[in-house]
């Protein structure tokens, strides 16, 4: 019965650990602007991110500086496409994703002296703020909301069924065994909500294309994903093939039972 309630306490506990980590990694890479801004190179990648914020500077910009749209798409997109370039524009894709996740209400605005070196025009800091079409999606806003006050709750609940487990004193070979278990819940979880959500589910969720900014982040992180598997598997398999090394050393150490020694002296 102890081991039973043990047993039950601890996979309480990995279940909840699991989704505190994998909401973790959901929330940095689908509702955390500032990774997005970090990332900017990345997230200019995208070719339909990319073209939607040339287009949005382009047609706004092109015709009161005198030159040719096709020309200062041109010029708007060599400059998003270098790396050093698309540090200029941090600001606007960090904004973006605040609004795209209901985590800013205003509009994604980039100033006359923010396009002076997007669009090598010195011209452009005397033009009227540029407004970037950027929608606000209420599913993005209700799952970040929620994940904002669900991660602190699984990780109390976490450190509650830990401390009810042991003091349920479970045996040591189960515990080995559970606790293996729950490293593969967590590499199952955090694969499921640190990549497949933001890398394949919230893009489907708007026709934007700044929707696809959180796929962006979630492939700039995939070696880090592919590392912590790794981790958390090799160490999930090491500890079932300690657990079945402790019940063999168990076996050959259990004494035989002295009541069957004298039936079978017995009847001999």
């Amino acid at each position: 019965m102890r081991r039973t309630l043990a047993g039950l306490l601890f996979g309480l506990a990995y279940a909840c650990i699991s989704l505190t980590i994998a909401g973790f990694l959901l929330q940095r890479t689908a509702f955390d602007p500032g990774q997005s801004s970090g990332a900017a190179h990345a997230v200019l990648a995208d070719p339909a991110i990319r073209q939607a914020l040339v287009d949005a500077i382009a047609d706004s910009t092109a015709a009161q500086l005198g030159v040719d749209k096709a020309t200062m798409r041109q010029t708007v997109a060599t400059v998003a496409a270098h790396p050093a370039g698309a540090k200029l524009f941090e600001q606007v894709i960090h904004d973006a994703h605040a609004h795209l996740i209901g985590q800013q209400s205003g509009p994604v605005l980039i100033t006359g002296a923010e396009l002076v070196p997007i669009v090598r025009n010195e011209a452009a800091a005397k033009l009227p703020t540029v407004t970037v079409p950027v929608p606000r999606v209420a599913v993005l806003s209700f799952m970040r909301t929620t994940l904002k006050w669900l991660l602190p709750i699984m990780a109390i609940a976490t450190l509650v069924f830990v401390g009810l487990g042991f003091a349920a004193h479970p045996e040591r070979t189960a515990l080995l065994k559970s606790l293996a278990l729950g490293l593969f819940l967590i590499a199952i979880l955090v694969a499921l909500l640190g990549y497949v959500v933001p890398r394949f589910l919230i893009p489907a969720l708007s026709n934007s294309p700044w929707a696809g900014v959180p796929a962006r982040l979630a492939d700039n992180s995939l070696p880090l994903l592919v590392g912590t598997e790794l981790l958390l598997v090799g160490v999930g398999l090491a500890l079932l093939a300690s657990t079945g090394m402790m019940r063999k050393r168990q076996r050959w150490s259990t004494p035989v039972s002295t009541y069957r020694y004298n039936e079978e002296r017995h009847w001999s």
